[in-house]
């Protein structure tokens, strides 16, 4: 894999922990079009990443606190 492919990778998982509900999917969405831009490929791997990182966000916030 390309140097510019781990950055990006490496990006995109700074960016998907520091987010949380709802702006991780979208960070997602803007590493898939980088990443398209860069090797072709279609993928919605980081957006669904995203996703999954927002929907546990939402989890924990709707637990009581102790």
């Amino acid at each position: 894999m390309k140097s510019s492919h781990w950055l990006v990778l490496l990006s995109a998982a700074g960016i998907l922990a520091a987010c949380s509900d709802g702006p991780a999917e979208n960070a997602g969405e803007d590493v898939d079009s980088a990443i398209e831009d860069v090797t072709g490929e279609d993928t919605d791997a980081f957006e669904e990443a995203g996703e999954n990182v927002d929907e546990a966000t939402e989890d924990v916030d709707d637990e009581p606190q102790r």
